[in-house]
C-alpha cells in the first residue's frame, strides 16, 4: 500500500506492461545475437589458429579493439534507456490525469496547463527517443566503417607476414576466407551487446519493482478461527501502546491505547488528521505499524495473519471502489461463491435492491467508469451490499455518508441499525446524524483517545 500511495498508478502499469516487454526482449531475441557471435568466433579462432597462431593473434588484437570502441556505446546507450523509461513513465501519469481528470479539466484548466505539461512530458521522451536514434545510427556507421577497415587491415597484415615469409600464400587465402566471416560475428557482437544492455536498463527497473517489500511473510498464518473466538474477551478490537508513522517526519500515533467493544454500534469521531482512516487501515494490515499491539477478537494481528485478519473486517470506504463488470458481480466480491439469491437478499439489507432492479438491465447491468453512472448513495450501497454478503463479525465505516444527500444518508443509516442487531460496527463518523445511531462515540485526538 505504501508503494502504492508513492507511486501513480501510470507509472505502476508501466513497469508491468512496457518496462516488462522491452525487458523480456533478453531471453526473446538479445541474448541470443549476442551469444551466437561469441560461439562463431570462438570456432574460426580455433580453425585460424591451426592455420597461422601469430597472424591469428594479430587479427584477433585488432578486432577486439574494434568491439571495445563498438562496446563503449553500452553504457550512454543504458543510460538513455533508463531515461526513456523515466520520460515514459512521466507522460503515461499526465495522460491518465488528463483522461480521469476530464471533468475538471474543462472546468478550471482554462490555459491547458494539464494538456501542456503532457505535451512536455512528450517532447522530453522523443528528445530522449532522438538521443537513442542518434546513437543507434553512430553505432552502425562505426559498424559500417570497421567493416571497410578490418578489410584493409587485412591486407596490409598479409602483406607484412608474407613479405617476412611468416605465411604462405595459401595460409592467407584460407585465413581470409574464415576471416571475413570471424570480423562479420566480431561486428555484429559490437552492434548487439550495447542493445541487450539497453534491455538490460529496462530489466533493472523491473527487479526494482519486484524488490519492493512485500506483506506475504505475514499474509497467512494457519490457525483455525474457531465459533466461539473472542466469547469470553468482551473487546472486539484491542489498541495497545500502538506507535505508527507514515514518514519521519511525525507519528500519527505515538503509544495509544483504544478498545473497541463487542456487539456494540461504535462511532469513532474526532479532526480530520487525528488518524481514524489510518487506525482503520492498520486493523485491515494495509501498514505495518512500528511498536505495539492491534488484537482483532483477542489475537494480534502477527498471530492472525493479515488475511484472516481481514476475513473478519468488512470495509466500506468513503470512496468504494466499482469494478467494470455487472452490479451483480460487484455485490458478489464480498463472497465470490455467493447464490444470486445471497446476493439479492444483501443488496435487500443494503437498501439497494430497489434502485438496482430500477436499472436498464436489472443486477446484471454493466457499471462503467468506476461507477459514475451511478449516484454517490447508489455506489456506497452497492459497497454495503457487498459488505453485507462478506458476513464478517465486524463491518467498518470510513466516513460512509459524508458526501451522500440527505435521503441516502437515511438509507444507509437504516441499514446501520438492522447490522448492529447481530454485528459490531465501527463507525468512523463526523456527521451527527450518523454520531447518533452509536451506542459509544470515541474521541480521537493527536493525543489521545477517549
Amino acid at each position: 500500500m505504501k508503494y502504492y500511495d508513492t507511486h501513480h498508478s501510470g507509472e505502476i502499469i508501466l513497469r508491468l506492461v512496457y518496462d516488462t516487454d522491452r525487458a523480456s526482449e533478453i531471453y526473446s531475441s538479445r541474448l541470443r545475437r549476442v551469444l551466437a557471435p561469441i560461439i562463431s568466433v570462438m570456432v574460426y579462432v580455433v580453425a585460424m589458429t591451426l592455420l597461422n597462431p601469430m597472424m591469428t593473434l594479430v587479427l584477433i588484437v585488432l578486432n577486439l579493439l574494434l568491439f571495445l570502441i563498438n562496446a563503449s556505446l553500452s553504457k550512454p546507450i543504458k543510460q538513455v534507456a533508463k531515461d526513456m523509461a523515466k520520460h515514459n513513465a512521466v507522460m503515461v501519469e499526465k495522460l491518465s490525469n488528463l483522461i480521469a481528470g476530464m471533468e475538471i479539466c474543462k472546468l478550471y484548466d482554462n490555459e491547458h496547463k494539464t494538456e501542456q505539461q503532457y505535451i512536455h512530458a512528450n517532447n522530453s521522451f522523443i528528445n530522449t527517443q532522438k538521443k537513442k536514434m542518434f546513437l543507434s545510427s553512430l553505432l552502425e556507421s562505426f559498424n559500417v566503417g570497421f567493416d571497410l577497415l578490418c578489410a584493409l587491415m587485412f591486407l596490409v597484415i598479409g602483406i607484412y607476414f608474407l613479405h617476412n615469409h611468416m605465411v604462405t600464400i595459401g595460409e592467407v587465402a584460407a585465413i581470409y576466407t574464415m576471416y571475413g566471416a570471424l570480423s562479420f560475428r566480431f561486428l555484429q557482437l559490437g552492434k548487439y551487446y550495447p542493445e541487450l544492455i539497453n534491455c538490460v536498463a529496462y530489466a533493472e527497473k523491473i527487479f526494482e519493482f519486484l524488490d519492493q517489500e512485500e506483506e506475504v511473510d505475514v499474509m497467512k498464518q494457519s490457525i483455525i478461527m474457531e465459533n466461539d473466538e473472542g466469547i469470553e474477551n468482551p473487546y472486539v478490537v484491542e489498541v495497545e501502546n500502538l506507535t505508527f508513522a507514515y514518514d519521519d517526519s511525525h507519528k500519527v500515533f505515538d503509544h495509544k491505547t483504544l478498545w473497541i467493544p463487542k456487539d456494540k454500534n461504535v462511532a469513532l469521531t474526532g479532526k480530520s488528521g487525528c488518524g481514524k482512516s489510518t487506525l482503520a487501515k492498520l486493523m485491515l494490515g494495509f501498514y505495518p505499524y512500528d511498536a505495539g499491539a492491534i488484537k482483532i477478537l483477542g489475537k494480534s494481528l502477527e498471530t492472525l495473519g493479515y488475511e484472516n485478519a481481514r476475513k473478519l473486517i468488512a470495509y466500506v470506504p468513503q470512496e468504494p471502489y466499482l469494478f467494470e463488470t455487472s452490479i451483480m458481480e460487484n455485490i458478489r466480491y464480498g463472497k465470490l461463491d455467493a447464490s444470486d439469491e445471497e446476493v439479492i437478499e444483501a443488496a435487500k439489507q443494503a437498501n439497494a435492491n430497489e434502485f438496482i432492479l430500477m436499472q436498464k438491465n436489472g443486477y446484471d447491468t454493466v457499471i462503467s467508469n468506476r461507477g459514475q453512472s451511478l449516484s454517490g448513495g447508489e455506489r456506497q450501497r452497492v459497497a454495503i451490499a457487498r459488505a453485507i454478503l462478506k458476513d464478517a463479525p465486524i463491518i467498518l465505516f470510513d466516513e460512509a455518508t459524508s458526501a451522500l444527500d440527505n435521503e441516502s444518508e437515511r438509507l444507509i443509516q437504516e441499514t446501520i441499525v438492522k447490522l448492529k442487531e447481530n454485528k459490531t460496527v465501527i463507525m468512523i463518523a463526523h456527521r451527527k446524524a450518523t454520531i447518533e445511531l452509536a451506542d459509544i462515540e470515541i474521541a480521537m485526538s493527536r493525543k489521545n483517545f477517549h
